[in-house]
């Protein structure tokens, strides 16, 4: 196995982890599951991206996960949608004001887990960190391209 495979891939694991108990700990009166939690937080901090195929894209969950997601939040009153004039396939979502409480406590708990990233490197570790990271993503989103078709 390649030296900075393991590693890359225990750190991946924990970071999902971690990422996840904060968010389950910031929506806990809230009742919301992680996919849910993952769209409203998408729709609150990407608000030129505001349709279900957007969250698909960018987040890289699937469809059956997007939509059961939308349809829960829908129903409980968390969103609602509008059909584009232009592309009646195209259906925009809007967070409402009763999911605002939900979303503040998922933005601090980002904020937060951003902190427990960050805290302790110094500023050339946090320069190399965000450097590598964005050399990851971009190889990555190059490579998810790749598999789009199957």
């Amino acid at each position: 196995m390649n030296a900075a495979l393991r590693p890359t891939l225990e750190a991946a694991f924990k970071l999902s982890k971690v990422y996840e108990t904060h968010c389950q700990r910031a929506t806990q009166p809230y009742s919301l599951t992680q996919n849910e939690s993952d769209v409203l937080l998408f729709l609150a901090n990407n608000p030129t991206y505001d349709t279900a195929m957007d969250v698909v894209r960018y987040r890289a969950i699937s469809r059956s996960l997007v939509s059961k997601s939308v349809k829960s939040l829908l129903a409980r009153g968390y969103l609602s949608y509008e059909k584009d004039e232009k592309d009646r396939r195209s259906t925009h979502l809007r967070i409402l004001p009763v999911a605002l409480p939900a979303v503040k406590a998922l933005q601090k708990a980002q904020e937060a887990f951003g902190r427990l990233l960050t805290e302790n490197l110094t500023p050339q570790e946090l320069a190399a960190f965000i450097a590598t990271s964005k050399k990851l993503s971009t190889l990555l989103e190059k490579e998810s391209k790749t598999y789009e078709h199957l």
